[in-house]
């Protein structure tokens, strides 16, 4: 589970941040599209992120796949979109693992 903590003074709304930020993108090359609200899917690994915003500013996101090992490669590509497209607004990101 991935954690994003937008900065005190920055006024980040993920619910509605982050859809707009992937309809701007769309077509252009990105490589993240929404399957569903709040489910993206990665156009490189076989897996998706679920996210949610349970109170303002905190970003909650799950990364799944049917593969394991490509986990950390959707991991990875979700913590680069959110640096680059909202870096200056996150205060913290944290992850949390627990094996089921």
């Amino acid at each position: 589970m991935i954690q994003a903590m937008a900065l005190p003074n920055a006024d980040v709304r993920w619910k509605s941040d982050l859809p707009a930020k992937e309809r701007e993108l769309r077509g252009k090359g990105t490589t993240w599209r929404r399957v569903k609200i709040r489910r993206w899917r990665h156009k490189n690994y076989a897996g998706w992120v679920v996210w949610d915003e349970p109170v303002n500013g905190l970003l909650v996101a799950k990364v799944q796949s049917r593969n394991e090992d490509v986990e950390w490669q959707i991991l990875n590509a979700f913590i680069g979109y959110l640096n680059r497209h909202f870096g200056e607004d996150i205060d913290s990101i944290s992850i949390s693992f627990r094996d089921s």
